[in-house]
């Protein structure tokens, strides 16, 4: 099942002005804002989504402090998407979205959403390194990367989870092609599934149940 990785996370906030403040001034890139909430885009196109936390078309609360809704997953094509509502067709409901995507909901209580990818390539100049033996990329003594260049989150790199079983939560991510690629002893796994060579796009953290939700998330900078 190719999945790249997340294209959006979903918040419902009890502050939307704050919020939208926040992701602004970390150099996210707001498309469609308004006072209830908005898209707030990376160069790639992977977001973060907020809205009001009352807002009746959002998913339902995990029932603790986190504000996070939903989870979505760019997939490479329609057949990947199809894979993936066969395999969850199998023991749970799968929802067939109007915008075609499909959602679910894992074995932690996390809804998920699988959709076509809307990542971007992304055209950014990479740092030039210098070491022994291959010739010189740059001159002695310049600077390896632009001090001047504006610094802007480039793609959604990972979501962590705090949940309250990490063993049942990771065999189910296992039936989505995830792979464990590093295991932090006695906290949890670290997986990526099978359309990217990042080292892992979820991290998941065993907590009492009370704790769970949304830990942190990250962007890949340049």
């Amino acid at each position: 099942m190719n999945i790249i990785g997340p294209d959006a996370l979903v918040f419902g906030v009890d502050d939307v002005a704050a919020c939208a403040q926040y992701l602004t001034d970390y150099g996210l890139d707001p498309v469609g804002v308004t006072a209830t909430g908005g898209r707030f885009e990376a160069i790639d196109g992977t977001a973060v989504i907020i809205t009001q936390k009352d807002d009746a078309g959002l998913p339902p609360s995990l029932g603790t402090a986190t504000m996070l809704r939903k989870t979505v997953y760019g997939v490479a094509d329609l057949p990947a998407l199809e894979a993936i509502a066969s395999e969850l067709g199998k023991d749970r409901e799968v929802r067939r979205l109007p915008d075609g995507s499909i959602e679910a909901v894992d074995d932690m209580g996390f809804v998920l959403g699988f959709q076509l990818t809307v990542r971007k390539p992304i055209a950014v100049p990479a740092e030039t390194v210098n070491a022994p033996g291959p010739s010189a990329q740059r001159p002695l003594n310049a600077v390896a990367v632009d001090e001047n260049a504006m610094v802007k989150p480039l793609s959604l790199s990972h979501v962590v989870y705090f949940v309250p079983d990490t063993a049942k939560a990771e065999a189910f991510y296992a039936r989505l092609g995830f792979v464990c690629t590093d295991r932090f002893t006695g906290v949890g796994p670290f997986l990526r599934p099978a359309g990217t060579v990042d080292h892992h796009t979820l991290f998941m953290i065993q907590t009492p149940p009370f704790m769970k939700g949304c830990e942190h998330f990250t962007f890949h900078m340049a």
